[in-house]
């Protein structure tokens, strides 16, 4: 019991000390040795504080929002609902950026769930979700408007397909910088594609990326922008290249 005891107050020890020290890195257990360990990440992302709107596209109506992914993660997706062909009712999903520890890095994307707030409402019918492709990122969106209400002279979402593209790390071990791949579509979510009034691609300014949804919505979603960012990276210096 008496050896039991040490054990366990070096392991607390050990936590304490390691729960000080500011490091870009995690805590990870070896499951053979049962030993904690310090897992070193080489580079972290970061993005800019302040977020800058998109043109916004829509109407006036209903209220305004602003739903900002967690720290660290980005815009990946949306999960929608229907209200016969209009889009009733949307939250963001996000996903957390993740840079492979050997240069030359490589980024990867772990989606999570939808944004616990709903903008408009997801409606009777089973909502859905459209998702970049793996590993990509929001970067803008296209789609169209439409009178939900002939007595009602302000449109509403009607249809929505995301913009998204991959994020690229380039340049030394020490000093990346983030670079967008080549843009891709989602299928869009709501109404058809040849009805109501399509507006041109709306997309995030220069290399940022996705990390907001904002406009205004009621019972339906009036309107949509995206909140965007400029990413960075972080590192510690130089590390072991994958060809190493």
């Amino acid at each position: 019991m008496h050896a039991f005891l040490q054990v366990v107050s070096v392991r607390l020890g050990l936590g304490v000390l390691l729960g000080a020290i500011v490091l870009p890195g995690a805590l990870g257990c070896n499951s053979i040795t049962d030993v904690d360990a310090l897992r070193f990440e080489p580079c972290a992302p970061g993005f800019s504080e302040e977020l800058t709107a998109t043109d916004v596209q829509g109407s006036d109506g209903g209220s305004a929002f602003l739903d900002v992914c967690p720290e660290g993660e980005v815009l990946v997706g949306l999960r929608g609902g229907m209200s016969g062909s209009f889009i009733s009712g949307i939250s963001g999903i996000c996903g957390a950026v993740r840079v492979s520890e050997a240069h030359p890095y490589t980024i990867s994307i772990t989606p999570g769930d939808a944004m616990p707030g709903v903008r408009g409402i997801m409606g009777s019918e089973q909502p859905t979700s459209e998702m970049c492709p793996p590993n990509e990122v929001v970067v803008g969106f296209e789609g169209s408007t439409a009178l939900f209400d002939a007595n009602n002279p302000r449109p509403v979402l009607f249809r929505i397909s995301l913009v998204c593209a991959p994020l690229l790390a380039e340049g030394p071990p020490a000093a990346p910088s983030f670079t967008l791949g080549e843009t891709t579509r989602t299928p869009s979510m709501g109404g058809s594609d040849d009805k109501g009034d399509a507006f041109d691609p709306v997309h995030c300014p220069g290399s940022q990326i996705a990390r907001a949804l904002q406009g205004r919505s009621g019972m339906l979603v009036d309107a949509l922008a995206l909140g965007c960012a400029e990413p960075s990276l972080a590192c510690l210096g130089d590390r072991p290249s994958a060809e190493e």
